[in-house]
């Protein structure tokens, strides 16, 4: 069931499975949670959030000579600016230094407040060379998460991508929360993964209360961040120039809207402290918006494979299936912004399709079935 927030929907997602987030053979996750008193007094209406690559463990190009410097800059401008949660990229560990753990200690030792710090292992960065390390995806938030999960992509090439998603209690709303980092080379597989990313965010517990932040290594207009919003979610950086690739995505359905956006950390109000701008959203509570979740099911053992769903109502087409979201052998998908009846069909790998004549749904619905390859 669809918890959190009391929202009146008419779609059923499933509880995400909570995977074991443990790095690769003889690597630690970054970051530990200090000794930190919890925060009691009463949350905000207003939030700020921050989505930052970190450029892994390098230092060159930015304003500090050293890591612990970095972070401690990184962590006086989030206490400064109130912000509350963090999505981050290229969170790294090498055989010296642990970025997690540097920057959990940064920021409590900044905000004195306890903060929670979420992994997902990507891939092995820049092997063979002084900078190799083990690279991570993560949410960084004060108080703690109410549940995670890890987001494998299906569609990879070259290195892995993955996300990282977690449910957090922003004091007006429970939120779910994704940070990203799309394949920086290959234009089918970074679609792929973007549309996966808009998928995942509303099978949780809290959507359509969703928000995913981080690099999608294309800019606005693409059809990775096109998919984006063919899911329901705004751009909040839409007002800025065209080269981003760093994004805040927020749920039309998010019971929040926004104050601002700007681009941070670029040697202005903040310090250069990567060879990325920070993305900066504040937001404040709002009234919900009504949102019809239409939840598209089905059951098949596909080890070493993935599902993907096609239809003839928008945002399903033909051409280019939405990935699911796999736990077990249960595969699902969710959709805001389907409408009345509509026709669809499973893929498997998004190249073979089910067998059989075109399944019936309708919006607003759970509708699953039985498929055959």
């Amino acid at each position: 069931m669809i918890l959190g927030l009391a929202l009146a929907l008419c779609a059923c997602t499933p509880d995400p499975a909570l995977p074991d987030d443990s790095g690769p053979p003889d690597s630690e996750p970054p970051g530990e949670t200090g000794d930190v008193e919890p925060d009691d007094s009463d949350p905000p209406a207003e939030l700020a959030l921050l989505s930052l690559n970190l450029h892994c463990l390098k230092t060159s190009g930015t304003d500090f000579g050293s890591n612990p410097e970095r972070f401690a800059a990184i962590a006086e401008a989030v206490a400064a600016d109130q912000v509350r949660a963090i999505a981050l990229q290229e969170l790294c560990v090498s055989q010296d230094e642990d970025a997690g753990a540097l920057l959990v200690q940064a920021l409590e030792d900044a905000t004195g407040l306890a903060w929670e710090l979420a992994t997902a292992f990507a891939h092995s960065a820049w092997e063979g060379t002084e900078d190799e390390a083990d690279e991570y995806v993560g949410l960084a938030v004060q108080g703690g998460l109410l549940e995670q999960r890890e987001i494998v992509f299906h569609s990879q090439e070259g290195l892995r991508r993955v996300g990282i998603q977690g449910r957090w209690d922003a004091g007006f709303a429970q939120l779910a929360i994704s940070s990203v980092h799309l394949d920086h080379q290959h234009d089918d597989a970074r679609l792929g993964q973007a549309r996966q990313a808009a998928v995942e965010a509303l099978v949780s517990d809290a959507a359509p209360a969703s928000v995913v932040m981080g690099d999608f290594n294309d800019t606005p207009g693409s059809e990775a961040t096109a998919a984006m919003g063919a899911m329901g979610y705004a751009d909040l950086g839409a007002a800025l120039d065209d080269d981003r690739i760093d994004y805040v995505w927020v749920h039309r359905g998010a019971p929040v809207e926004a104050l601002g956006f700007e681009r941070v950390f670029t040697g202005e109000r903040w310090p250069e402290v990567s060879d990325h701008p920070g993305m900066l959203a504040r937001l404040v509570a709002a009234e919900l918006e009504p949102v019809t979740l239409t939840t598209v099911r089905t059951q098949h053992g596909a080890a070493g494979h993935y599902l993907a769903v096609r239809g003839d109502a928008s945002p399903l087409d033909w051409e280019l299936g939405w990935p699911a979201s796999q736990d077990g052998d249960q595969w699902t998908a969710v959709f805001s912004e389907l409408d009345g009846s509509f026709e669809y069909k499973w893929l498997l790998d998004d190249q073979d399709w089910q067998s059989g004549e075109n399944l019936q749904g309708r919006a607003g619905t759970l509708n699953e079935g039985e498929v055959s390859f």
